[in-house]
C-alpha cells in the first residue's frame, strides 16, 4: 500500500489511495509544558535541553486514559465516515507499514475516508478538506512545506478531487 506522510512537530498526516489520516504527536498541553520548560530555565543551552527532556518524559500528569472502542477499527476499504481511534487500534494493514508513523499508543488518529471528501485544497503549509456530510464540513491540517509536492502528487495520482484553487480557511 503506497503511503505518502507530512511529518509534522504536532502531527503527522499519511494519504494512502483510501483515505487522509492525522497522526498526532504531541497534544497542545505537552507543546506548552515544553515551551515553559525553556522560559523557565532562561532559554539558551540549557532551556532547549530542559524543553528536550520535557518532550521525551512529559511533567506529571501522565497520558489521557485509553477507552478503547468495544470492536476492532474496520480497514481502510471498509470506511465509510470520518473515524478516530487511538495509535493501538489502527488496522493492521496500517501498522505492517514499515513507513507508518511511530507514536505512543494512546495518541488520537483521525481516519477522512477518501468517500466522505468532497474537495481538497493543498498548499505548501495546509491542506484543506471540504468534508459531504459531517456538521464540521471544513477541516484544515498543517502540511509540512518539504512534503507538499509528494502529497499533491500522490492526490491527484489516486484520483482525489483537487482543487484549484491556492486559497483556504484561516
Amino acid at each position: 500500500m503506497p503511503l505518502t506522510i507530512s511529518y509534522g512537530p504536532a502531527r503527522h498526516v499519511v494519504v494512502t489511495d483510501e483515505a487522509i489520516i492525522t497522526v498526532e504527536r504531541r497534544s497542545a498541553e505537552e507543546r506548552r509544558q515544553a515551551s515553559i520548560a525553556a522560559l523557565i530555565v532562561g532559554g539558551g543551552m540549557m532551556g532547549a535541553l530542559l524543553a528536550t527532556l520535557v518532550d521525551q518524559i512529559g511533567l506529571p500528569g501522565g497520558p489521557m486514559r485509553l477507552y478503547l472502542r468495544p470492536h476492532a477499527t474496520p480497514g481502510l476499504a471498509e470506511m465509510t465516515e470520518v473515524l478516530t481511534c487511538w495509535a493501538s487500534e489502527v488496522p493492521p494493514e496500517l501498522l505492517n507499514e514499515h513507513r507508518w508513523p511511530r507514536v505512543e499508543a494512546f495518541r488520537p488518529v483521525t481516519f477522512y475516508p477518501r468517500a466522505v471528501i468532497e474537495s481538497l485544497v493543498v498548499t505548501p503549509w495546509r491542506l484543506k478538506m471540504t468534508l459531504k456530510r459531517e456538521a464540521a464540513r471544513h477541516i484544515v491540517v498543517p502540511l509540512a512545506p518539504w512534503a507538499y509536492r509528494k502529497v499533491r502528487a500522490h492526490l491527484s495520482r489516486a484520483g482525489y478531487a483537487l482543487s484549484s484553487t491556492r486559497g483556504g480557511a484561516r
